[in-house]
């Protein structure tokens, strides 16, 4: 009887820990059930069965573990929860792509190298090209990216 409730920790373990890797995202509670299973069949194993049969539970209890960590990290059953594509998108405001370089416009906010610029009534994220610019100045498109409004003093 001993053998088997020994047994069934491991197997125990073994379960709470593939929930957790299959199942359940992140480390929480399931994990911490699944290690602790395994730590009372290693404890219970040396404390009733005798310090041989503690000794192969634990080389039970580490090989279980190594190859769920292989299977985790090799196997093909968690493959197909993996995102397969690079997501090239980017969001572009539509008021931005009515901007040209000299386009005049207010800064809302202190341009600590990064802030809002009012071009028009329209209010747009801009990134100062030459340093800190203060609320209320005038500013004027020097450069456009892709991602960004570069703006200057006038």
């Amino acid at each position: 009887m001993d053998l088997v409730l020994t047994a069934v920790f491991v197997l125990l373990g073994v379960l709470l820990l593939v929930v957790e890797v299959a199942l359940i995202p992140g480390f929480g509670v399931v994990g911490i059930m699944g290690i602790l299973s395994f730590i009372t069949s290693v404890v219970y194993a040396f404390n009733v069965l005798g310090v041989l049969a503690g000794w192969v539970t634990l080389a039970i209890v580490v090989l279980s573990v190594v190859l769920l960590i292989m299977w985790a990290a090799y196997g093909s059953s968690l493959k197909r929860l993996a995102l397969k594509e690079n997501i090239n998108s980017t969001v572009k405001d539509p008021v931005a792509g009515t901007l040209a370089i000299g386009t005049e416009g207010v800064a809302l906010t202190r341009l600590a190298l990064v802030g809002e610029a009012d071009f028009g009534g329209s209010q747009l994220e801009v990134i100062s090209a030459e340093g800190l610019i203060d609320e209320g100045t005038q500013v004027r498109v020097s450069r456009i990216t892709e991602s960004a409004i570069f703006v200057k003093r006038k």
